[in-house]
């Protein structure tokens, strides 16, 4: 008996084939990730899974890269107004998440986001503009923001490195994690909660790639890479800002001022810890 073999057949067989491939994450040697990625949420939950299930750290690169190349930063000329403008120009300069120490002095000094490769920018930043010419005195209660959402800015990192949030994203990476954690206190009266079981075996396995940190009161963590941006306060001519912000399990203050065509960090310290 011949085996006879269609061409048609085949050439479709082998087509399935390297699409199958390119939905694994180029699991097959011969295929390379497309310039152009297209990244579902049920991808990004196939990647990290096989990856962890592997328990191999290239595969997970793998999956990451292709999160990096699926969302890229916004065209500055793109965007709408002055005031949007703004927003972007002064998280550009403020947020450097392997510089900690430029912002102020901190309980992990500079060590929170050290030695993970990517950084992961939070997908949605709060502004509000205030109708006067300085931003030394207002009253927070008394604030009228705004809000960004899908927020892709430039950042002073090697765009390789970047990775931009989305809720779809956020949400598998919670999934993934998971919720198991120790008590607050567990151990000593000021020891924050800490991942444990599944929990924990997964978050040491991403960790050296995205500097995710578990949240200080248990079952959630931070997805964003700190410094996250709470609110950006401007003053009416759009040339000062005050950042509130987030640096782990502590929080503090900027104040900028846009010197020429550039915004430039007049201060910025620590004002309340959990």
């Amino acid at each position: 008996m011949h085996l006879v073999i269609n061409p048609f057949f085949m050439k479709y067989t082998l087509s399935l084939l390297s699409i199958f491939c390119g939905l694994v994450f180029n699991s097959c040697t011969s295929q390379k990730i497309p310039q152009k990625a297209v990244l579902t949420a049920g991808d990004l939950t196939t990647g990290l899974e096989s990856a962890y299930r592997l328990k191999n750290p290239d595969v997970l690169d793998k999956v990451l890269r292709q999160w990096n190349m699926a969302l890229g930063a916004d065209s500055t000329s793109m965007l709408p107004n002055d005031t949007i403008k703004a927003v972007y120009d002064v998280f550009r300069e403020f947020y450097s998440p392997f510089n900690l120490l430029r912002l102020g002095n901190w309980e992990w000094e500079n060590k929170l986001n050290a030695g993970s490769k990517y950084a992961v920018i939070q997908d949605k930043i709060f502004f509000a503009i205030l109708a006067k010419d300085t931003v030394s005195d207002y009253s927070f209660s008394e604030l009228t923001r705004d809000s960004i959402e899908n927020f892709r800015p430039k950042v002073d990192l090697n765009p390789s490195k970047v990775l931009y949030s989305t809720p779809a994203y956020a949400n598998v990476i919670n999934i993934y994690l998971g919720t198991e954690s120790t008590k607050l206190g567990d151990g000593g009266i000021m020891n924050p909660s800490r991942p444990q079981g599944e929990s924990e075996a997964r978050y040491n396995f991403l960790h050296p790639f995205i500097p995710i940190l578990h949240g200080h009161w248990g079952g959630y963590w931070h997805i964003a890479t700190h410094p996250h941006v709470g609110t950006i306060v401007f003053n009416r001519h759009l040339n000062e800002a005050e950042i509130t912000f987030r640096v782990g399990y502590q929080g503090g203050e900027a104040t900028l001022e846009k010197k020429g065509s550039q915004w430039v960090i007049i201060k910025s310290r620590a004002t309340w810890i959990e």
